[in-house]
Formats: structure tokens, sequence, C-alpha cells
């Protein structure tokens, strides 16, 4: 038999309890004082608080799940973000390109475009005037 007592760590929380409920509390306590007693009221709220946070936790699960289920996207729903850099006219996606279309452009297929750009042009053909 232990000596000394082996109380659990509590946290001093407030809450807004119905007024009538509070004034039967305080009659209680009172009364139970009366007879030398104590009127236990921290059991029956912690275990009202725990049945109350099972109950909490799992519909917020349940609420975390269906989040998840909503966030994942089919390859088709996916659309760019804001920050994305615009695609070029020419370029396709990746999901269109073909495996005969490589994903990183032949030295051929950049000289075309190179010509193709009125900017750049051919530099080694001087500008008539």
């Amino acid at each position: 038999m232990s000596v000394f007592k082996h109380d659990k760590e509590v946290k001093r929380m407030i809450f807004n309890v119905d007024s009538d409920i509070a004034d039967r509390i305080d009659l209680l306590r009172d009364e139970a004082k009366n007879y030398g007693k104590r009127l236990d009221v921290d059991t029956a709220v912690n275990k009202g608080l725990e049945k109350f946070l099972k109950k909490a936790e799992k519909k917020l699960e349940e609420m975390r799940h269906e989040a998840k289920a909503k966030k994942r996207l089919q390859p088709a729903d996916l659309v760019p973000r804001p920050g994305d850099p615009p695609a070029l006219p020419g370029e396709k996606a990746l999901a269109e390109r073909t495996p005969n279309d490589p994903a990183v452009p032949t030295p051929g297929q950049i000289a075309a475009k190179v010509k193709e750009n009125p900017i750049l042009g051919d530099p080694a053909t001087p500008a008539k005037k």
C-alpha cells in the first residue's frame, strides 16, 4: 500500500455550462460537504469529454478521408498550376507525345525553329536596306 497519492496531471480548462446545471452542481456540492464528503464532478466530466472526443475524432477522420479522396486527380483532370509557364504553341504535353516524337528536340528540330523565328532568322544573311 502506497503512502503517497498518485494524482494524474490535470489541466484547467474553462467551459460554458448551462446555468441550471451549474446551480444544481453547486447545491449538490454544498450538501455533500454537510455530510463530510466531496462530490467527484471531475471524473464525470472527464468521462463525458472522453466520449465526446471519440465521436469528434471519428468524424474528423472521416472528413480527412473524404478530403484525400477529392484531392486525388486523374491524369485527364490535371490542369497547369497558375505559376507554371505557358506551353509553347509547337510543344506537346508528355501524355500527347508518341514514342517516335522525342521529349528532347534534336539539333535539326532546333535549327528549323530558329529559321522559322523572324527575330532570330538566319544570322549569316545581312538585312537588306
